[in-house]
Protein backbone atom coordinates (compact mmCIF):
# COMPACT_ATOMS: atom_id res chain seq x y z
CA UNK A 1 0.00 0.00 0.00
CA UNK A 2 1.68 3.28 0.51
CA UNK A 3 4.53 2.50 2.70
CA UNK A 4 7.31 5.03 2.79
CA UNK A 5 9.65 2.68 0.62
CA UNK A 6 12.06 1.30 3.18
CA UNK A 7 8.54 0.51 4.84
CA UNK A 8 6.76 -1.07 2.47
CA UNK A 9 9.67 -2.92 1.14
CA UNK A 10 10.43 -4.58 4.64
CA UNK A 11 6.85 -5.64 4.76
CA UNK A 12 5.96 -7.29 1.32
CA UNK A 13 9.64 -8.91 1.53
CA UNK A 14 9.41 -12.55 2.57
CA UNK A 15 9.72 -16.19 2.02
CA UNK A 16 7.93 -17.21 -1.59
CA UNK A 17 4.84 -19.40 -0.34
CA UNK A 18 3.39 -21.83 -3.09
CA UNK A 19 -0.35 -23.08 -2.97
CA UNK A 20 -1.14 -26.15 -4.75
CA UNK A 21 -27.02 -4.34 -15.59
CA UNK A 22 -26.99 -2.29 -17.31
CA UNK A 23 -29.79 -1.30 -18.85
CA UNK A 24 -28.81 -2.03 -21.84
CA UNK A 25 -26.06 -4.88 -22.88
CA UNK A 26 -24.35 -4.99 -25.69
CA UNK A 27 -24.14 -7.86 -28.57
CA UNK A 28 -21.28 -10.50 -27.32
CA UNK A 29 -18.01 -9.59 -28.77
CA UNK A 30 -15.51 -11.80 -30.31
CA UNK A 31 -13.56 -10.39 -27.03
CA UNK A 32 -15.76 -12.06 -25.07
CA UNK A 33 -15.57 -15.10 -26.72
CA UNK A 34 -12.20 -15.51 -26.37
CA UNK A 35 -11.94 -14.94 -22.29
CA UNK A 36 -15.52 -17.11 -21.59
CA UNK A 37 -14.52 -21.17 -21.98
CA UNK A 38 -16.82 -23.24 -24.30
CA UNK A 39 -17.53 -25.94 -21.38
CA UNK A 40 -17.39 -26.25 -17.81
CA UNK A 41 -14.83 -29.14 -19.05
CA UNK A 42 -11.96 -26.32 -19.60
CA UNK A 43 -11.90 -25.38 -16.02
CA UNK A 44 -9.13 -25.95 -13.75
CA UNK A 45 -9.57 -25.18 -10.38
CA UNK A 46 -6.07 -25.41 -9.17
CA UNK A 47 -6.22 -21.41 -9.66
CA UNK A 48 -9.69 -20.79 -7.94
CA UNK A 49 -8.57 -22.95 -4.29
CA UNK A 50 -5.82 -21.17 -3.99
CA UNK A 51 -8.09 -18.09 -4.28
CA UNK A 52 -9.98 -19.84 -1.55
CA UNK A 53 -7.13 -20.89 0.23
CA UNK A 54 -5.70 -17.18 0.91
CA UNK A 55 -8.88 -15.48 1.83
CA UNK A 56 -8.24 -13.74 4.73
CA UNK A 57 -10.15 -14.44 7.78
CA UNK A 58 -12.97 -11.92 9.09
CA UNK A 59 -11.35 -9.94 11.41
CA UNK A 60 -13.14 -8.20 14.83
CA UNK A 61 -13.05 -4.99 15.48
CA UNK A 62 -12.98 -5.04 19.30
CA UNK A 63 -15.93 -2.32 19.02
CA UNK A 64 -17.56 -0.82 22.41
CA UNK A 65 -21.08 -0.99 21.75
CA UNK A 66 -22.14 -0.48 25.37
CA UNK A 67 -21.03 3.23 25.10
CA UNK A 68 -23.12 5.68 23.31
CA UNK A 69 -21.91 6.39 19.61
CA UNK A 70 -20.73 9.33 18.33
CA UNK A 71 -19.05 10.00 14.80
CA UNK A 72 -15.47 10.60 16.19
CA UNK A 73 -15.59 7.23 18.03
CA UNK A 74 -17.18 5.24 15.31
CA UNK A 75 -14.90 6.50 12.17
CA UNK A 76 -11.81 5.86 14.54
CA UNK A 77 -13.09 2.23 15.03
CA UNK A 78 -13.62 1.85 11.63
CA UNK A 79 -9.98 3.43 10.13
CA UNK A 80 -7.91 1.16 13.03
CA UNK A 81 -10.36 -1.60 11.76
CA UNK A 82 -9.43 -0.95 8.68
CA UNK A 83 -5.35 -0.70 8.90
CA UNK A 84 -5.80 -4.39 10.34
CA UNK A 85 -7.41 -5.47 7.25
CA UNK A 86 -5.12 -3.35 4.83
CA UNK A 87 -1.76 -5.57 6.63
CA UNK A 88 -4.30 -8.97 6.23
CA UNK A 89 -4.34 -7.66 2.36
CA UNK A 90 -0.89 -7.05 1.95
CA UNK A 91 -0.02 -10.86 3.37
CA UNK A 92 -2.91 -11.98 0.81
CA UNK A 93 -1.65 -9.98 -2.20
CA UNK A 94 1.96 -11.52 -1.19
CA UNK A 95 0.05 -15.31 -1.78
CA UNK A 96 -1.85 -14.48 -4.98
CA UNK A 97 0.03 -16.02 -8.01
CA UNK A 98 2.36 -14.08 -9.94
CA UNK A 99 2.07 -10.82 -8.18
CA UNK A 100 5.36 -11.88 -6.28
CA UNK A 101 6.83 -12.26 -9.85
CA UNK A 102 6.14 -8.27 -10.07
CA UNK A 103 9.01 -5.85 -9.71
CA UNK A 104 8.80 -5.12 -5.71
CA UNK A 105 7.98 -1.38 -6.82
CA UNK A 106 5.13 -2.29 -8.44
CA UNK A 107 3.79 -4.90 -5.87
CA UNK A 108 3.85 -1.55 -3.52
CA UNK A 109 2.61 0.66 -5.99
CA UNK A 110 -0.70 -1.90 -6.91
CA UNK A 111 -1.30 -1.95 -3.16
CA UNK A 112 -1.01 1.66 -2.49
CA UNK A 113 -3.90 2.52 -5.08
CA UNK A 114 -6.25 -0.62 -4.56
CA UNK A 115 -6.29 -0.54 -0.83
CA UNK A 116 -10.17 1.15 -0.63
CA UNK A 117 -11.08 -1.14 -4.05
CA UNK A 118 -10.40 -4.26 -1.54
CA UNK A 119 -11.68 -3.20 1.97
CA UNK A 120 -15.20 -1.99 0.07
CA UNK A 121 -15.22 -5.41 -2.08
CA UNK A 122 -14.61 -6.86 1.04
CA UNK A 123 -17.01 -5.66 2.65
CA UNK A 124 -19.43 -5.88 0.43
CA UNK A 125 -19.25 -9.22 0.49
CA UNK A 126 -19.39 -9.71 3.88
CA UNK A 127 -22.68 -7.69 3.82
CA UNK A 128 -24.57 -9.90 1.19
CA UNK A 129 -23.43 -12.89 2.29
CA UNK A 130 -24.66 -12.20 6.14
CA UNK A 131 -27.29 -10.05 5.90
CA UNK A 132 -28.36 -9.83 1.99
CA UNK A 133 -27.16 -6.44 1.76
CA UNK A 134 -29.48 -4.22 4.34
CA UNK A 135 -26.61 -3.58 6.26
CA UNK A 136 -23.06 -2.72 6.12
CA UNK A 137 -21.58 -6.28 7.86
CA UNK A 138 -17.61 -4.54 8.86
CA UNK A 139 -17.36 -6.92 11.30
CA UNK A 140 -19.13 -9.48 13.61
CA UNK A 141 -19.01 -6.75 16.41
CA UNK A 142 -19.61 -3.67 14.52
CA UNK A 143 -22.57 -3.31 11.78
CA UNK A 144 -23.87 -0.10 10.92
CA UNK A 145 -27.48 0.13 11.70
CA UNK A 146 -30.25 2.63 10.98
CA UNK A 147 -29.28 5.05 13.84
CA UNK A 148 -25.36 5.16 13.22
CA UNK A 149 -25.87 5.43 9.93
CA UNK A 150 -27.73 9.28 10.57
CA UNK A 151 -24.53 10.12 12.65
CA UNK A 152 -23.64 13.40 11.00
CA UNK A 153 -20.65 12.20 7.97
CA UNK A 154 -22.07 8.73 8.00
CA UNK A 155 -24.91 8.57 5.84
CA UNK A 156 -23.08 9.94 2.32
CA UNK A 157 -20.69 7.19 2.80
CA UNK A 158 -22.85 4.32 3.84
CA UNK A 159 -25.01 5.04 0.75
CA UNK A 160 -21.66 4.64 -1.44
CA UNK A 161 -20.47 1.30 0.49
CA UNK A 162 -24.35 0.26 0.17
CA UNK A 163 -23.96 0.06 -4.19
CA UNK A 164 -21.70 -2.45 -4.11
CA UNK A 165 -23.65 -5.10 -1.79
CA UNK A 166 -26.82 -3.76 -3.60
CA UNK A 167 -25.26 -5.05 -6.92
CA UNK A 168 -23.48 -8.11 -5.47
CA UNK A 169 -27.31 -9.14 -3.80
CA UNK A 170 -28.76 -8.26 -7.51
CA UNK A 171 -26.05 -9.95 -9.73
CA UNK A 172 -26.45 -13.22 -6.65
CA UNK A 173 -22.14 -13.28 -7.19
CA UNK A 174 -20.75 -16.83 -6.66
CA UNK A 175 -17.69 -17.02 -4.26
CA UNK A 176 -15.61 -18.13 -7.24
CA UNK A 177 -16.94 -15.13 -8.95
CA UNK A 178 -16.47 -12.76 -5.68
CA UNK A 179 -12.40 -14.09 -5.89
CA UNK A 180 -11.62 -13.08 -9.22
CA UNK A 181 -13.37 -10.25 -9.12
CA UNK A 182 -11.16 -8.94 -6.08
CA UNK A 183 -8.32 -10.07 -7.27
CA UNK A 184 -8.67 -7.89 -10.31
CA UNK A 185 -9.44 -4.80 -8.47
CA UNK A 186 -5.92 -5.58 -6.63
CA UNK A 187 -5.28 -5.25 -10.67
CA UNK A 188 -7.33 -2.27 -11.53
CA UNK A 189 -5.22 0.83 -11.23
CA UNK A 190 -1.68 1.78 -12.07
CA UNK A 191 -0.05 5.47 -12.43
CA UNK A 192 -0.58 7.31 -15.61
CA UNK A 193 3.29 6.68 -16.56
CA UNK A 194 2.64 2.82 -15.68
CA UNK A 195 4.88 0.31 -14.27
CA UNK A 196 8.05 -1.30 -14.37
CA UNK A 197 7.22 -4.82 -15.39
CA UNK A 198 4.16 -4.05 -17.37
CA UNK A 199 4.14 -6.69 -19.92
CA UNK A 200 4.25 -9.01 -16.83
CA UNK A 201 1.36 -7.09 -15.39
CA UNK A 202 -0.66 -7.18 -18.36
CA UNK A 203 -0.43 -11.19 -18.65
CA UNK A 204 -0.90 -11.85 -14.97
CA UNK A 205 -4.38 -9.42 -14.91
CA UNK A 206 -5.29 -11.14 -18.34
CA UNK A 207 -5.00 -14.80 -16.53
CA UNK A 208 -7.55 -13.42 -13.54
CA UNK A 209 -9.85 -11.97 -17.06
CA UNK A 210 -10.14 -15.27 -17.67
CA UNK A 211 -10.38 -16.81 -15.02
CA UNK A 212 -13.34 -14.72 -13.75
CA UNK A 213 -14.55 -16.30 -17.34
CA UNK A 214 -14.35 -19.83 -15.88
CA UNK A 215 -16.28 -18.84 -12.86
CA UNK A 216 -18.87 -17.52 -14.92
CA UNK A 217 -19.12 -20.55 -17.07
CA UNK A 218 -19.12 -22.39 -13.54
CA UNK A 219 -21.78 -20.67 -11.70
CA UNK A 220 -24.06 -20.77 -15.05
CA UNK A 221 -22.81 -23.29 -17.12
CA UNK A 222 -22.62 -23.69 -21.10
CA UNK A 223 -25.22 -21.03 -20.93
CA UNK A 224 -25.73 -18.55 -24.02
CA UNK A 225 -26.17 -15.90 -22.03
CA UNK A 226 -22.28 -16.45 -20.32
CA UNK A 227 -21.55 -13.55 -21.99
CA UNK A 228 -23.77 -10.88 -20.76
CA UNK A 229 -22.64 -11.86 -16.92
CA UNK A 230 -19.76 -11.16 -17.92
CA UNK A 231 -20.60 -7.54 -18.83
CA UNK A 232 -22.79 -7.18 -16.00
CA UNK A 233 -19.61 -8.59 -13.76
CA UNK A 234 -17.34 -6.37 -15.61
CA UNK A 235 -19.41 -3.47 -15.42
CA UNK A 236 -19.50 -3.51 -11.94
CA UNK A 237 -15.98 -3.62 -11.05
CA UNK A 238 -15.76 -0.19 -13.21
CA UNK A 239 -18.19 0.85 -11.15
CA UNK A 240 -16.08 0.15 -7.97
CA UNK A 241 -13.60 3.14 -9.29
CA UNK A 242 -16.45 5.81 -8.82
CA UNK A 243 -17.18 4.83 -5.22
CA UNK A 244 -13.97 4.78 -4.03
CA UNK A 245 -13.20 8.13 -5.63
CA UNK A 246 -16.12 9.10 -3.23
CA UNK A 247 -15.07 7.96 -0.56
CA UNK A 248 -11.00 8.30 -0.94
CA UNK A 249 -12.05 11.94 -1.06
CA UNK A 250 -13.88 11.98 2.43
CA UNK A 251 -11.45 9.90 4.07
CA UNK A 252 -8.21 12.58 2.73
CA UNK A 253 -10.61 15.08 4.22
CA UNK A 254 -11.03 13.87 7.38
CA UNK A 255 -7.35 13.18 7.54
CA UNK A 256 -6.44 16.46 7.10
CA UNK A 257 -8.62 18.52 9.07
CA UNK A 258 -8.05 17.68 12.09
CA UNK A 259 -11.01 19.46 14.15
CA UNK A 260 -12.57 16.33 13.25
CA UNK A 261 -10.55 14.42 15.56
CA UNK A 262 -10.85 11.32 13.37
CA UNK A 263 -8.16 8.76 14.80
CA UNK A 264 -5.97 6.53 11.68
CA UNK A 265 -3.54 3.98 12.57
CA UNK A 266 0.14 4.31 11.30
CA UNK A 267 -0.13 2.17 8.10
CA UNK A 268 -3.20 4.31 7.04
CA UNK A 269 -1.65 7.65 7.90
CA UNK A 270 1.36 6.39 5.91
CA UNK A 271 -0.67 5.21 2.92
CA UNK A 272 -3.23 8.35 2.53
CA UNK A 273 -0.14 10.81 2.98
CA UNK A 274 1.62 9.14 0.12
CA UNK A 275 -2.00 8.74 -1.75
CA UNK A 276 -2.82 12.01 -1.47
CA UNK A 277 -0.14 14.31 -3.99
CA UNK A 278 -0.67 11.69 -6.53
CA UNK A 279 -4.54 11.68 -6.61
CA UNK A 280 -3.99 15.65 -6.27
CA UNK A 281 -1.37 15.67 -9.26
CA UNK A 282 -3.67 13.46 -11.30
CA UNK A 283 -1.07 10.60 -11.74
CA UNK A 284 -3.76 7.57 -11.47
CA UNK A 285 -4.74 5.68 -14.31
CA UNK A 286 -8.13 3.48 -14.18
CA UNK A 287 -8.17 0.13 -15.99
CA UNK A 288 -11.69 0.20 -17.59
CA UNK A 289 -13.35 -3.17 -18.64
CA UNK A 290 -15.93 -0.70 -20.64
CA UNK A 291 -15.82 3.18 -22.10
CA UNK A 292 -18.13 5.16 -20.79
Amino acid sequence: MLYEARKTKKKIKGPHTSHTSAAREPPESSTSKAILPASVAQLTPTLISLLEAIEPEILYSGYDSSIPDTTRRLMSSLNMLGGRQVVSAVKWAKSIPGFRNLHLDDQMTLLQYSWMFLMVFALGWRSYKQTNGSILYFAPDLIITEDRMHLPYMQEQCQEMFKVTTELARLQVSYEEYLCMKTLLLLCTVPKDGLKSNALFEEIRMTYIKELGKAIVKREGNSSQNWQRFYQLTKLMDTMHEVVENLLAFCFHSFLDKSMSIDFPDMLSEIISNQIPKYSSGNVKKLLFHQK
